[in-house]
């Protein structure tokens, strides 16, 4: 839980998330959701939407196993894992089960679509 307040320290990120100080550093330069902004002091202050974005980051990446790269579009899309780019599936590798390879391209068709009426390509 996050606590109420506006502004966090770079110290106080560790204990409110549960990332490690040097992957929090790595996010910030790969996630543009992660912009804390310097005080006067030059100490790095973390908004609340800051903190936020680093949960759902920590999220995508640990729990939902995604790599940074899919993490990055889903966090830009804003949309939920299922509308990812497909996994390949153990049975998809062995090349015997043809139904999942098809199912997975339907998918990821549907994705592609689904991306350029957004963008209206």
């Amino acid at each position: 839980m996050i606590p109420n307040k506006s502004n966090f320290k770079f110290q106080e990120l560790t204990p409110i998330t549960g990332v490690k100080p040097y992957v929090i550093r790595f996010w910030e330069t790969e996630f543009e959701e992660i912009d804390p902004i310097d005080s006067d002091s030059g100490q790095k202050l973390y908004a609340r939407k800051d903190v936020e974005a680093i949960l759902r980051i920590k999220k995508l990446l640990f729990e939902d196993k995604l790599s940074i790269q899919e993490a990055k579009f889903a966090l830009r899309e804003g949309q939920s894992e299922e509308a990812l780019p497909v996994k390949p599936r153990p049975e998809m590798k062995t090349g015997k089960d043809l139904s999942g390879a098809r199912v997975a391209l339907k998918e990821s068709l549907d994705l592609i679509k689904n991306i350029k009426l957004k963008r209206k390509w």
